[in-house]
């Protein structure tokens, strides 16, 4: 059955497909260079990359091509139109063009001439009245359907735009990013709803890029690119991260233009900020660095790191050089300012932190046993983690480690009647087969098994094999797919377990037997049985 609803060639080399899919109709767009795709996209929710949509797509255009090649004849349309009079094709073109607004685009693609001198920008009244066209349900553009809401008339002129860079006409390309920067900051400010996160990016960035690279042709100076995007970005029609984008461009330029306005500049940035330990001051410190560093001039940059150490980042580089360096007492006094200042705050925890991994670096460096024990306790007091447990364990006896594991394993029980896997592990660490035994039969599941059977099968098998049946006999009185995919998968463990494979053939033969009115089953089972057993 063919699922494709539709298809078209909407433009040369570019094509656009409705197919109807398990969760609804989905629109795929390719893009070719005559012969293999360069670009394309699925609006299914589909996590693979690229889903199967698009070579079923590309089958079916190729399908497409092959017919249209196998016709040299003339067909009927291509003979009426060249018939027709030149008045006559332009009445028609107009005519319904003014009611058919993918019509209007392609002609408008082929046809918009070249702007011969400067001044005006034909392409944004073109731009903005596509985009008024647009007809989409504000109810459900939040479905996920509509996951990647695309905008085919801006795909299109950037599409074109991208063609005028290739074709050397940089100034054409410029006008089209213009207006397509200027005419969707104005319709996504105009509808009422809250496109972020439902729209490709890319109707953001591209036309930003494409500037950027007619820049870098030599179509445009520095200081006519940093005067269009002052002009703009002071717009209100301009949302957080179209503004973003005007800024760093402007940053960027006056970098290479003007490098005293440049300091100027993220100087201002950083002292209007009230948090100078925030994100945001991060990355205008780091632009001054990276500044310094590429005019060779690291000691300046360098004393930035050291004045800013309210941004953990730079303390951590300071804290690491300081360790290499065997400064221990300053490198403590350092993190442990850190940690009392985010303390005092209430916005740091010091569990499982960095600084935490530095303080434990220097204890075990000056061999302090005390400060080992005490750090590495704090790594494993929400759960195992085998690395700092055996750090743990190494600053006690033989004799008095048995005492201090079971006052963990009370310590993570806590009263709790549920399976903790901290449990588990340290039954697997300390060689308490046994006991591991004893807790997964307690606490008997399918997939807690599958986690920790290996753990136990070399001592314990034929007790293996009848937890796992039990398990999966209580699983099998759910119905479903998934049940019984997960319960091949619970198979193939029983296989690898001595006496598994016979207990395994048992066992879908009842199921099969039991449940034999379950088609998905046996289809399952049997194809398990074919490949494995």
């Amino acid at each position: 059955m063919n699922k494709i609803i539709d298809l078209q060639e909407t433009s040369p080399n570019f094509w656009k497909a409705r197919y109807r899919g398990n969760h609804g109709t989905y629109t795929v767009k390719i893009e070719t260079d005559g012969k293999d795709i360069r670009n394309f996209s699925c609006s299914c929710p589909s996590d693979y990359y690229p889903c199967k949509h698009i070579p079923i797509v590309r089958e079916a255009i190729n399908d497409h091509i092959s017919k249209n090649r196998a016709k040299p004849e003339k067909g009927v349309f291509e003979n009426v139109v060249r018939k027709m009079s030149l008045n006559d094709l332009q009445e028609f073109v107009i005519r319904f063009g003014l009611h058919n607004t993918s019509f209007q685009q392609a002609v408008l693609l082929e046809f918009t001439p070249p702007h011969k001198q400067p001044g005006g920008n034909n392409y944004s009244e073109i731009i903005r009245c596509a985009l008024e066209n647009i007809d989409f349900d504000s109810d459900d553009i939040y479905d996920y359907h509509y996951e990647d809401f695309e905008i085919d008339a801006l795909d299109q002129w950037l599409k074109k735009a991208r063609e005028y860079i290739e074709q050397g006409n940089d100034a054409e390309a410029i006008l089209i990013a213009k207006a397509c920067i200027e005419e969707y900051a104005g319709w996504a400010r105009g509808i009422d709803i809250d496109l972020d996160g439902y729209i490709s990016e890319d109707y953001l960035y591209e036309p930003f890029s494409i500037l950027e690279k007619a820049y870098e042709n030599g179509c445009m100076t520095a200081e006519e690119l940093l005067a269009y995007c002052k002009k703009e970005v002071g717009k209100n029609k301009y949302d957080r991260a179209s503004v973003s984008m005007f800024n760093n461009l402007i940053m960027s330029l006056t970098e290479d233009t003007d490098p005293e306005a440049y300091i100027i500049m993220q100087d201002k940035l950083f002292n209007n900020l009230s948090d100078k330990s925030s994100y945001e001051a991060k990355q205008i410190l780091e632009r001054k660095i990276d500044f310094y560093k590429k005019r060779g001039d690291a000691q300046t940059a360098q004393r930035i790191i050291e004045e800013n150490l309210q941004i953990e980042a730079f303390r951590q580089e300071i804290v690491k050089k300081m360790i290499a360096d065997n400064k221990f007492k300053e490198a403590k006094k350092m993190v442990n300012e850190y940690i009392q200042s985010k303390e005092s705050h209430n916005s740091f925890n010091g569990y499982n932190s960095c600084w935490d991994e530095y303080l434990l670096e220097i204890a075990g460096t000056e061999n302090d046993t005390k400060e080992i024990r005490k750090i590495s306790r704090k790594f494993i007091d929400r759960t195992f983690r085998l690395t700092y447990y055996q750090t743990y364990r190494s600053t006690f006896s033989k004799e008095e480690w048995p005492a201090e594991y079971e006052k963990l394993i009370n310590h993570y029980q806590k009263g709790s009647i549920w399976f903790i896997s901290s449990i588990a592990d340290i039954f697997i660490e300390e060689k308490q087969t046994t006991r591991l035994l004893a807790y997964l039969t307690k606490h008997l599941r399918c997939d807690i098994l599958e986690q920790y059977y290996k753990n136990i099968a070399d001592e314990f098998p034929e007790e293996t094999i009848t937890l796992f049946r039990r398990a999966v006999d209580e699983q099998m009185k759910n119905t479903g797919r998934d049940i019984y995919e997960n319960t091949v998968r619970y198979f193939e463990s029983m296989l690898h377990v001595n006496g598994g494979v016979e207990v395994v053939k048992q066992m879908i033969g009842d199921y099969t037997t039991q449940y034999k009115t379950r088609k998905a089953m046996v289809e399952i089972f049997t194809r398990f049985s074919k490949s494995r057993l």
